[in-house]
């Protein structure tokens, strides 16, 4: 099994992927929507995002670290 993570927009409804070239013809997936806050980027959102499900998942740096050269090698 494979992953692939990639920015979308939504319009009108309508999911696109920024870089749909990546994509599939035909997949299942997970959609993750992430609200800004008031007066914060979404660079900023999303980073606090991420922050949140690794203290929510109780990841720590190290754990990250493997999963990360898990995903890394699995590219291979």
């Amino acid at each position: 099994m494979s992953y692939v993570t990639l920015e979308i927009e939504i319009d009108h409804g309508r999911v696109v992927a920024k870089e749909a070239g990546q994509l599939p013809d035909r997949a299942t997936g997970l959609l993750t929507i992430i609200h800004p806050a008031a007066g914060e980027s979404s660079q900023a959102s999303v980073l606090g995002a991420l922050e949140a499900l690794q203290d929510y998942l109780r990841v720590d740096e190290k754990m990250a670290a493997h999963w990360i050269a898990t995903v890394h090698d699995s590219r291979r």
